[in-house]
């Protein structure tokens, strides 16, 4: 096999040399960046019968999700501020400073910044990006007190983004202010769990699965008056066939993303199952009525001897869990009482994503063996306390 390397590369970069290789890419950036705001009015995108801008990067330049709107608010904001485009092509702002500057444009800021922008570029031109964002952040409040000085209080700052990275994993950025942040912060804390000396997560490790058991339960409960049985609060599309022979996950009919094994294994344990029968030509020719894999009675009766979640060390209480198959549904494991188990919603994921082996005892007690062969034993807690002899 022939392996063919591009010409430019016989020769390394010095760092000077990549330095100013990386600023003509930036100037570059922002000449296309204006480009592109002109395509985007002259509406010649829409040419394919694409639903936006973004769609057509996403299909035509083959952009992910992020890319595409990236380019599309950094075209306006160029667009919309002459100083900042004409520091930008010129090099005088880097692409880390124009990120800074992109956080200011807002329709509250819009008038106030176009008047103002050109003696920001004067202000953070020779600034660092550290300094750049403290330089915005200040600039941000001085605007506000000016704007709001003869207007009535308005609600906190708040603003959430996010996307999906190339390997499919959800990113974002937040910014939370007064009871946003104050109720945000409560939550984390009050969902964050310890389960004990075998707990190796770090704190933003317990912070992340904290925001999954949050999500988790609103999806579960926010359409009842509490109980854990409203389904279904996901919605995937999965080849029966070939779940069963092994051979792929599932499509999240949201987004049409795809979906791991391991998390349609997860979801296939408890959920509201619709039967679809479909043609030669993969077009629906029939569409069954829905069904629980667990019923509402067989789950009470599993939580009532379980108590809550079974994983050694989580405490999680019933309203966070899920009926887990021991053995897969897939595999063909049977949906009764001696095959399930509750486990919350994370540890149902993981228990799937590490096919963590369980196994359960006569007497009600789950043994987990891990995939390094560290095994421990969780007992059910289920049962009423038994009350202690009355004294004659």
């Amino acid at each position: 096999m022939t392996v063919m390397v591009h010409p430019e590369l016989d020769r390394p970069l010095s760092a000077s040399e990549f330095a100013a290789a990386v600023a003509e890419h930036e100037r570059q950036a922002a000449v296309l960046a204006l480009q592109l705001r002109r395509l985007e009015t002259s509406g010649e995108w829409a040419a394919d019968s694409h639903v936006s801008l973004a769609a057509w990067l996403r299909d035509v330049c083959r952009m992910s999700n992020r890319s595409a709107h990236g380019w599309v608010q950094r075209a306006r904001l160029l667009d919309t501020y002459g100083e900042f485009a004409a520091a930008a092509v010129s090099g005088v702002l880097s692409a880390g400073q124009l990120d800074a500057l992109q956080t200011l444009h807002r329709p509250k800021y819009e008038a106030h910044l176009a008047e103002h922008h050109a003696e920001l570029v004067e202000l953070v031109r020779d600034m660092n990006i550290a300094d750049t964002e403290i330089a915005c952040h200040h600039w941000r409040k001085d605007a506000d007190a000016v704007i709001d000085s003869d207007r009535p209080p308005v609600e906190p700052d708040r603003s959430l983004t996010m996307g999906r990275d190339g390997e499919g994993t959800l990113v974002g950025r937040f910014a939370l202010d007064g009871a946003a942040g104050t109720e945000f912060e409560k939550a984390i804390r009050n969902a964050s769990t310890f389960e004990g000396d075998d707990d190796l997560r770090s704190h933003a490790e317990r912070n992340a699965d904290a925001l999954f058991d949050i999500a988790a339960f609103y999806n579960k409960n926010h359409d009842s008056d509490g109980t854990p049985r409203h389904r279904p609060h996901v919605s995937i599309s999965v080849d029966e066939a070939a779940m069963r022979a092994g051979r792929g996950g599932g499509v999240d009919d949201d987004t049409q993303a795809p979906v791991e094994t391991a998390c349609v294994d997860a979801y296939l344990c408890d959920c509201t199952l619709h039967t679809i029968l479909r043609d030669s030509h993969g077009a629906p020719a029939g569409f069954g009525r829905s069904r629980y894999s667990v019923s509402r009675k067989l789950f009470r009766q599993v939580a009532a001897r379980d108590g809550g979640c079974r994983v050694p060390g989580c405490d999680r209480k019933v309203r966070h869990c899920d009926a887990h198959h021991i053995r897969y549904w897939r595999h063909g494991g049977t949906t009764d009482y001696e095959n399930l188990a509750l486990v919350c919603s994370r540890h149902h994921h993981l228990v799937h994503q590490l096919n963590l082996e369980l196994k359960l005892l006569p007497n009600g007690d789950l043994h987990v063996v891990w995939p390094d062969g560290h095994e421990r034993v969780s007992h059910a807690r289920g049962a009423p306390p038994t009350p202690p002899p009355r004294r004659p």
